[in-house]
């Protein structure tokens, strides 16, 4: 005789509340989509083992040659402490190189080795593929629309 599969608890038991308010949470769709997002980032940059702050690193040093260690955190909005070990990682990588800061003597400005800007090349190729991804599945104006609705959310 077969055993009765035991019922999972409910949303409600789970203490979700009503399913009808997590359908609306914008951190719950945030998160899921981060989540996509992150998988299919990790997929295509596997072999170059990058992840989304390193390219986020590249792509800001690339725009701003010679940028401080401090003016790639407030790009990126992180911390100066959580800057340390991924730019440590470029450097050791040879993908990024420290020099003195021409207007401050004091101060260390960053740039991109040749090697960086080959492997940044590369990268921008297959995250365009990946953007493409969605906007062939949101359409070009729902992407738009996405992109301007999250940087007015985040404050920007």
């Amino acid at each position: 005789m077969a055993r009765a599969l035991k019922r999972r608890p409910g949303p409600e038991a789970e203490g979700l509340g009503d399913a009808g308010e997590l359908e609306g949470a914008v951190g719950f769709w945030l998160r899921l989509a981060q989540q996509q997002d992150l998988k299919a980032f990790n997929r295509l940059f596997a072999d170059a083992g990058i992840t989304q702050p390193l390219y986020a690193m590249l792509l800001a040093i690339a725009a701003r040659p010679g940028l401080r260690q401090a003016d790639i955190g407030e790009r990126l909005r992180m911390r100066q402490p959580n800057l340390v070990e991924p730019i440590d990682t470029l450097i050791d990588r040879g993908l990024i190189v420290r020099r003195p800061d021409p207007n401050d003597g004091r101060a260390q400005a960053i740039d991109l080795t040749p090697a960086g800007v080959a492997l940044l090349e590369r990268l921008r190729v297959a995250h365009g593929q990946l953007i493409a991804s969605y906007r062939e599945r949101l359409g070009a104006d729902g992407y738009a629309r996405l992109v301007d609705l999250l940087r007015t959310f985040v404050g920007r």
